[in-house]
């Protein structure tokens, strides 16, 4: 078995994974305007996973969860954006950045605040304070007690931030028409950024 042959065989593998499984996002056939049939949505998953290896890589693809790519698929078809493409120039645009003295803090403040917005999709989700790092999720749930106490905020009430978890550090979320004031940039070893509330 050549190469080519295994990579196509690790794209049907992850295809097989989702092609029966129903999403928030769905696609709709461009021709019947009806939902897609499942040889239909198979042939959609193997195009669209064939461009995420192209962008992503095919070892990067492997560790990707198929749901995620399924859903990443799905939004990138339905925004009419490069799917292969977006991921590259994430990529690429972030190293050049980074790379070059001028650029070097803004494109990291740039990612830092394209992982908050993977944190609050995931506070959305119910998983806000998840993480496997365990000091990460305490110095979290110590924070947001801290706010809630400077808040005045009673237990079960609207709290006026949310503390999430990154990779390596906490996003506080303020709630709309509320100021943060006295927040640590670092708060038991962990870097805490301020993030904007999302627009709905």
């Amino acid at each position: 078995m050549n190469t080519t042959d295994t990579v196509k065989d690790i794209i049907q593998s992850r295809v097989d994974l989702v092609k029966d499984m129903q999403f928030r996002l769905e696609l709709v056939h461009p021709g019947t305007k009806q939902r897609m049939t499942p040889a239909q949505r198979e042939e959609f998953l193997l195009t669209a996973f064939s461009e995420i290896a192209k962008g992503m890589g095919i070892d990067r693809f492997m560790q990707t969860p198929a749901e995620r790519m399924e859903q990443f698929a799905v939004m990138s078809v339905t925004k009419n954006h490069d799917t292969a493409g977006l991921l590259r120039s994430l990529v690429n645009s972030f190293m050049i950045a980074y790379a070059c003295p001028e650029t070097s803090d803004r494109a990291f403040a740039a990612l830092t605040q394209i992982e908050g917005l993977r944190a609050e999709v995931a506070d959305k989700k119910g998983q806000g304070k998840m993480t496997p790092h365990p000091m990460l999720a305490h110095a979290a749930r110590t924070l947001q007690e801290r706010v809630n106490a400077a808040s005045g905020a009673k237990e079960g009430a609207d709290l006026w931030a949310t503390v999430m978890v990154g990779a390596d550090r906490l996003y506080v979320k303020p709630k709309a028409g509320y100021q943060l004031k006295g927040l640590p940039e670092v708060f038991m070893g962990f870097p805490v950024e301020r993030i904007a509330e999302l627009a709905s």
